[in-house]
């Protein structure tokens, strides 16, 4: 049995019942726009927040493909939230380095560290073949729209794959669009950095060991989908978005020549032609 199947961190025994969290943080990806969101809420919340980015300076720049600069900077922590990574579509090479190479490095580092648990910022576009009338939830067959999807798709499974032989506590959130507003965001698509946290804050809670994915989308009136599962942990949608229905017309607006983006899910990464 691993020994985080038992203990938190330093050794610490932990047990279902627990409250605990913890208080130091390593948040990757944080000069980037949904960090930019996230960050100082949960400062707000009392973390203590280390920063470590490919685009940082000073100690925050960190390159997640150097396995040693992982080890470094997961010392010391005693929660990761993954959001480093590419968040756009590209060459499967160049997705394999930022998406798969990138966390492999920061799981080891993390079982090395004893840091129980991490939270991993997938996407909804590992659905995003789904139409957008279609039911479904987190046990249904993920349908990628795209290598950016497929390479968040592996990212869940290395995630599962540490979980399973190492004992970590992992939750992947299935990221909508993240934008400080509804209007801001795809139509349909939208969650508020607030509901993020709150789902970052149930990741870390989790005890280990434990593997949860959460679809990550503000509750819609009149969508086909169903409450995120983070709702068995006591998630309730802080900032609902609006009409469900309405969101359909502004897709019917901005697509309207563009079949496959106006029916699924991913939209125009949907209809995209994958790149030779």
């Amino acid at each position: 049995m691993s020994w985080l199947n038992r203990f938190g961190p330093r050794g610490v025994a932990r047990t279902h019942e627990d409250t605990w969290r913890p208080r130091s943080l390593l948040v990757t990806g944080s000069a980037g726009t949904v960090a930019g969101l996230v960050l100082p809420l949960l400062r707000s919340r009392g973390f203590e927040i280390r920063l470590a980015d490919r685009a940082g300076s000073g100690d925050d720049r960190v390159d997640l493909c150097d396995a040693a600069a992982c080890d470094h900077v997961v010392t010391g922590v005693e929660g990761i939230v993954h959001l480093a990574g590419a968040s756009r579509e590209g060459t499967v090479e160049t997705l394999y380095a930022d998406n798969t190479a990138a966390l492999a490095n920061l799981l080891r580092s993390a079982v090395r560290a004893r840091v129980p648990n991490l939270v991993f910022a997938s996407t909804m576009h590992v659905m995003g073949m789904y139409r957008r009338d279609e039911r479904f939830d987190e046990s249904s067959a993920p349908r990628p729209d795209s290598y950016y999807a497929a390479s968040k798709l592996h990212g869940e499974a290395l995630c599962r794959l540490f979980h399973e032989k190492a004992g970590l506590a992992v939750t992947c959130l299935r990221l909508g669009s993240v934008t400080a507003a509804e209007k801001d965001a795809d139509p349909g698509a939208w969650i508020s950095p607030e509901d993020v946290v709150a789902l970052v804050e149930i990741g870390l809670r989790l005890t280990a060991p434990a593997f949860e994915i959460f679809h990550a989308v503000a509750d819609y009136q009149g969508s086909p989908l169903p409450a995120s599962r983070a709702a068995l942990y006591g998630y309730r949608c802080s900032r609902p978005a609006g009409s469900y229905a309405a969101a359909m017309q502004k897709v019917q607006a901005w697509w309207h020549s563009d079949e496959r983006a106006r029916t699924r899910r991913g939209a125009s990464i949907a209809s995209a032609g994958l790149i030779e």
